[in-house]
C-alpha cells in the first residue's frame, strides 16, 4: 500500500514520461484527465470515409475484423501521398499543378495572378501547420509516451450514437456529399482520450508546440466537448448504421 501511495504521489506531481507538467483539479471551471487504457469487447462508433487513399475504401461489412496500427491511417496517408499543389494557368488553360510555396513565389514575382489568392494562401498555411504539427506530436509520443496509440496509425472512435451524429454534422459529411459510413464496432486494444484543442498550433514557436503535444498526450482536457478518442488494436464491425441514422437530430452541443 505504501508503494502504491508513493507511485500515486509521483504520478500526480510529475505526470507521465519526462514531462514536468503538474496536474490539478479546478472546481470552478471544467478540467479532467483524459484516459489511456486497454479495452476489450467494448462497443464504440466509427466514421469510415470511403476515399481512394484509405485502406478501407470499400464499405465495411458486419462481421469484418480490422487490425489497426500496422500502417498509416487515411488522415496521415493524405500527407504521405497527396501534396498541396495549385494550378498554373497560362493562356486560360491549366498547364500543370505546382507545389504551394512555388505557387506563391510566382504570385510574388507577378508571373501569375490567381483569382482568390487569400483563399489559396490560407489553405496552404493550414496544410503546412497541420503537417508540421502532426510530426511534432508523433515525435513527442515516441520519445515520451510510447505506450500510447499513434495519431499516425490510429482510428478515431466515438462513445455513443449522439456523438456519432454530432461528428457527422460537424464534419459536414452529408452537406458536402462525402462518401462515408458509420459503423458500430467492438474493440480490443489500447485507446487514449485527449483534447483536440491542443492540435491547433498555427505558427506557434516550436517549444510551444512541443508543450501542447505533451498536454495532449498527458490527456489534459480543460474544455468540455473537445475530447477525442484514438485507438489501436482490433475492431470488429457489429452494425452498419442506416442512412436514417444520420438524419436524426443530435443532442445540442458537443458530445
Amino acid at each position: 500500500m505504501a508503494m502504491m501511495a508513493l507511485w500515486r504521489y509521483f504520478y500526480l506531481c510529475f505526470g507521465v514520461g519526462t514531462s514536468k507538467t503538474t496536474p490539478y483539479t479546478r472546481r470552478h471551471g471544467y478540467f479532467s484527465w483524459g484516459t489511456r487504457r486497454r479495452v476489450k469487447d467494448q462497443d464504440y462508433y466509427h466514421i469510415n470515409r470511403l476515399v481512394d487513399w484509405s485502406p478501407h475504401r470499400n464499405p465495411l461489412s458486419v462481421g469484418e475484423a480490422i487490425d489497426v496500427g500496422g500502417s498509416s491511417n487515411p488522415y496521415f496517408r493524405l500527407f504521405e501521398t497527396v501534396g498541396a499543389t495549385y494550378p498554373l494557368v497560362q493562356g486560360g488553360q491549366v498547364t500543370q499543378r505546382i507545389p504551394g510555396v512555388r505557387f506563391l513565389e510566382l504570385v510574388r514575382d507577378g508571373v501569375i495572378n490567381p483569382s482568390n489568392l487569400a483563399r489559396d494562401a490560407f489553405d496552404l498555411a493550414s496544410y503546412l501547420a497541420r503537417h508540421i504539427g502532426e510530426f511534432v506530436f508523433e515525435d513527442v509520443r515516441r520519445r515520451e509516451f510510447p505506450h500510447l496509440p499513434s495519431r499516425q496509425r490510429c482510428v478515431w472512435l466515438i462513445p455513443n450514437q449522439d456523438g456519432a451524429r454530432y461528428w457527422v454534422r460537424r464534419l459536414g459529411m452529408v452537406e458536402e456529399g462525402v462518401d462515408f459510413q458509420v459503423v458500430r464496432v467492438r474493440v480490443q486494444g489500447r485507446l487514449h482520450t485527449a483534447s483536440e484543442s491542443y492540435l491547433v498550433t498555427d505558427s506557434m514557436p516550436l517549444l510551444e508546440v512541443i508543450t501542447r503535444a505533451r498536454q495532449y498526450w498527458l490527456g489534459i482536457v480543460e474544455e468540455a466537448g473537445t475530447e477525442e478518442i484514438i485507438f489501436e488494436g482490433r475492431m470488429r464491425v457489429e452494425e452498419v448504421m442506416p442512412e436514417s441514422f444520420y438524419a436524426q437530430q443530435d443532442t445540442p452541443g458537443a458530445p
